[in-house]
């Protein structure tokens, strides 16, 4: 099997079934090692995510269930073209992107995701993102910019 096309449950047994080989004839060693070195070089490896990724999962999935009015006065719900872009920025980011990042819902049904500590914020929406930043106690930033996952990380990086 390819592991650059293998499914990652599918690279999971083939490194399970390479490593009891190992147990049972040496000769495997040379095999699973050459295995695990084309995982390292395949461009369909997952990025590294953890605890981070996780969170940010969780906060979400609870903001998935606020309905109509959640803030007391007429928030929308969160807009699932929102959620699922926020879903493939996770899935392009590791946790090391993620790290000082929070999520907060918006009123107008999209998602605020935050950095305290570099005082900025991305609003993902449906279709698009902006961004701020605070310098100096002057907010800069843009709008209506068009999604992507890279568009995003580009901008959280350089924030």
């Amino acid at each position: 099997m390819n592991t650059t096309t293998a499914s990652i449950p599918d690279l999971n047994a083939q490194l399970f079934l390479q490593l009891s080989n190992i147990a049972d004839n040496e000769s495997y060693l040379q095999q699973t090692l050459d295995f695990v070195i084309g995982l390292a070089k395949s461009e369909n490896r997952t990025n590294a995510r953890g605890k981070v990724y996780t969170e940010l999962l969780e906060r979400l999935s609870d903001f998935q269930e606020y309905e109509a009015g959640w803030d007391g006065d007429n928030a929308l719900p969160l807009n699932h073209l929102a959620v699922r872009n926020f879903k493939n920025l996770l899935m392009e980011s590791t946790d090391s992107d993620l790290l000082g990042w929070t999520l907060f819902p918006a009123a107008n049904g999209t998602l605020l995701f935050q950095n305290k500590n570099r005082k900025s914020g991305i609003n993902i929406g449906a279709e698009g993102f902006s961004y701020y930043t605070i310098e100096n106690g002057e907010a800069k930033g843009e709008n209506n910019l068009a999604f992507s996952p890279r568009a995003v990380l580009n901008i959280m990086k350089t924030i």
